[in-house]
């Protein structure tokens, strides 16, 4: 037990949040504990290493090849949103027309309708989604060429 306390003081010597009475108590211990010594020293020369590590600025280049990458990520995905959209208001709207009668129908039941225009709302989501992995899946599938549906 009184050793996993000196353990408990060494992390906190290290990270520098120990008080003045805490360090010396182990300074003090480490003088004659030659495990929490060596791990001292261990961690002593990981933060020479980690404070001797610079990071590399950016050249001009690599940051607009950067900024040029995130902005054309940008613009695609917004482009499948908007053509997502675009073509679920199309479907949803020729199915409209489609059943355009059944809507209008006094003789059906609201909830009938409501279940009818939700499934057909689903199915156009599905189709949109189903198209679009489609159409990006083929450009890095190398089987999708083969394979015949």
């Amino acid at each position: 037990m009184k050793h996993e306390h000196y353990k408990y003081l060494l992390l906190k010597v290290v990270d520098g949040v120990a008080s003045a009475k805490e360090k010396k108590e182990f300074l003090t211990h480490i003088r004659s504990c030659e495990e929490c010594r060596a791990e001292y020293g261990e961690f002593k020369n990981l933060e020479e290493l980690m404070s001797s590590i610079k990071l590399k600025d950016l050249t001009e280049e690599a940051r607009e090849v950067y900024w040029r990458s995130l902005y054309n990520r940008l613009e695609r995905g917004l482009g499948w949103i908007l053509l997502s959209l675009g073509a679920i208001l199309l479907l949803g709207f020729g199915a409209f027309m489609l059943i355009k009668e059944f809507i209008a129908s006094p003789t059906v039941s609201l909830i009938l309708k409501i279940g009818v225009c939700t499934i057909l709302g689903g199915i156009i989501v599905l189709l949109v989604s189903v198209i679009k992995e489609r159409l990006l899946v083929r450009r890095y599938d190398k089987y999708s060429k083969e394979v015949k549906l």
